[in-house]
């Protein structure tokens, strides 16, 4: 299923479930269910990145790739979308030159890091409405952030993110000296 019809495709199971007559109070519960496993699953995968870095030892900070794939308030095409695979296909290319100008090896896991994506369409699928699905995109972040040494690097989506993402600048943060 392409374009628009997969970003529809959430609203007809949403209307199938109204239609089955099933209650608000479920459709919440569940959508709250699939929302705490997204977060637990980049909780976890942020954990475990840096726990990998403490281990390695000296790490001041890592970039850390988070994905957000969200197209869907794109005014044009749904191309924003599928950003974060094609920048880290990009990123990891064999090709491409996996040194920085400072002499830095992207492929050193104490430089970047990659924590996944948040799982958009999945939550989408359930029908979380966008200010809902935008706190746990901005939750996302944030629990990226909550582990050191990872400073999130994130990869769009539409400009929709730039909101959630950038309330994050104003948090107080320890940083490295």
């Amino acid at each position: 299923m392409g374009g628009a019809a997969a970003g529809t495709k959430w609203i007809h199971h949403i209307q199938r479930l109204s239609a089955a007559k099933v209650s608000a109070e479920a459709v919440e519960r569940g959508q709250s269910r699939v929302i705490d496993a997204s977060l637990t699953l980049i909780r976890e995968r942020a954990k475990l990145k840096a726990e990998l870095l403490r281990a390695l030892g000296g790490v001041k900070a890592s970039a850390s790739l988070l994905g957000v794939p969200l197209g869907h308030n794109s005014s044009f095409l749904q191309g924003p979308a599928f950003a974060p695979p094609r920048i880290r296909e990009a990123i990891w290319c064999g090709s491409t030159n996996s040194s920085t100008e400072e002499g830095k090896e992207l492929n050193d896991p104490r430089v970047l890091t990659d924590v996944g994506d948040v799982p958009i369409h999945e939550i989408r699928d359930c029908g979380v409405e966008d200010d809902r699905l935008m706190h746990v995109i901005s939750e996302s972040v944030k629990t990226v952030m909550e582990e050191e040494p990872l400073r999130p690097l994130v990869l769009g989506g539409d400009h929709s993110i730039s909101y959630p993402v950038g309330t994050l600048i104003r948090m107080p943060r320890h940083l490295p000296e």
